[in-house]
């Protein structure tokens, strides 16, 4: 079994992730009423964290209330599972982790957390291609007697804690799980390599994406592809922890290893003394012929249809730039509402020139809807890939709540 841990800020999010996926099923409640929906249960949380945090005298404001893990056994592990086996796992899992002991960095004493008495709810998922069931569970980051639960190093925690469960079941290691799914994504890789008649790195990736991967590309500021990342059922592997073969600037030499050429046998000429005299022959334009096949198109751009409202948009975005659209978005800290979808499709209607359109959508989905300034568009220095991050950037800050006068009194 694997466990993971982050701390994230977009609590709201997280939570409507884990109860309301595609068939997801709510595992189990501590803490708080049943029945709750994700957002009543995000708005619990949030409150109760800053309820006590207007008692804090030391030490930052707490900014991110909420502290989110995965655990993900294999197939065989959780074979036969029932909700109440899933349910024992949760509470096991931050028992566990709460007897982890770590002294951080700056640290003199051992500090550790105490999960299970604070707010947490878990959720259920199924992955879309294999089938493998993992849990999430949300937790609040203070307890229900007000102290702020410690995530210094919580990923260190958390592996911590997964040893010390699979050690109880006699489940496989972590490490020997990520291993064993290395090789079998090289394995995929190198299968999708001999899928492509021709090398094309977005080809690849799409590939490895129709196997079930998340596939994260990896650019420099003159948009040059530098690195990229695989991840699926919790493990996430960078292309050289895969095989150097598979880095940016090996793969295409990889490709055309797998894809060998024939090789061009040459004939000697016949002897001088022998050889027919040459006949003129009449100069023809080169055409491309059978064996000059012509090159096929690119597919230089991709229609997103967006729905705003009663009205429809298609907007076409250039494939050069599609991934700060749909990869490198942010929704905005405090809107509990607006998902990265929602941003990345006011960043395409401002790329594509409907402002009005991108105005409206910032509302609908929990924004200030503050419009840009005229003038708005692409300025002629400017390339697409530097237009479409100035896009991001506004869609973030029109997707931004309006500021809410403070009336809060204890």
């Amino acid at each position: 079994m694997i466990m993971l841990a982050k701390v994230v800020s977009y609590g709201g999010n997280s939570v409507r992730y884990a109860l309301e996926k595609e068939n997801a099923k709510t595992v189990k409640v501590n803490n708080m009423p049943d029945g709750l929906d994700p957002t009543a249960i995000w708005y619990m949380m949030k409150h109760h964290c800053q309820y006590h945090q207007a008692e804090r005298t030391v030490g930052r404001k707490l900014e991110r209330f909420m502290t989110t893990f995965v655990l993900s056994p294999s197939k065989e592990e959780s074979a036969n599972f029932t909700i109440e086996d899933w349910a024992n796992l949760q509470d096991e899992a931050l028992e566990v982790l709460d007897s982890v002991g770590l002294t951080p960095n700056g640290f003199s004493n051992e500090i550790k957390t105490n999960f299970t008495n604070s707010m947490n709810v878990g959720g259920l998922h199924s992955d879309s291609k294999s089938g493998t069931l993992h849990l999430h569970i949300d937790c609040c980051r203070v307890d229900m007697e007000g102290n702020t639960n410690d995530v210094h190093d919580i990923h260190l925690r958390a592996m911590k804690a997964a040893e010390i469960i699979n050690m109880r079941h006699g489940w496989e290691q972590p490490q020997e799980i990520r291993n064993m799914r290395k090789v079998e994504l090289a394995e995929d890789c190198e299968n999708a390599l001999k899928d492509m008649q021709q090398f094309n790195i977005d080809r690849y990736f799409n590939l490895l994406r129709m196997k079930g991967y998340e596939v994260k590309p990896r650019y420099d500021k003159q948009r040059k592809l530098v690195g990229y990342t695989v991840g699926k059922n919790a493990s996430v592997f960078k292309a050289s922890e895969i095989g150097r073969k598979y880095m940016v600037s090996k793969i295409e030499d990889t490709w055309k290893k797998l894809h060998p050429q024939p090789t061009q046998v040459k004939t000697k000429p016949v002897s001088p003394s022998v050889a027919p005299a040459p006949r003129p022959v009449r100069p023809v334009v080169q055409t491309q012929t059978a064996s000059q096949p012509k090159a096929q198109p690119q597919i230089t751009q991709t229609a997103f249809t967006i729905n705003i409202g009663d009205e429809v948009k298609k907007v076409w975005i250039p494939n050069s730039v599609k991934d700060v659209f749909t990869n490198e978005v942010q929704i905005p800290e405090d809107n509990d509402i607006a998902t990265t979808e929602n941003v990345a499709h006011v960043a395409m209607l401002l790329f594509a020139g409907y402002i009005d359109a991108a105005t409206s959508m910032s509302e609908n989905c929990g924004g200030g809807g503050s419009a840009p300034s005229s003038g708005w568009g692409k300025k002629d220095d400017e390339d697409d890939w530097k237009f479409a991050h100035r896009c991001a950037q506004m869609a973030h800050a029109m997707c931004k709540p309006k500021p809410r006068s403070r009336s809060f009194h204890r």
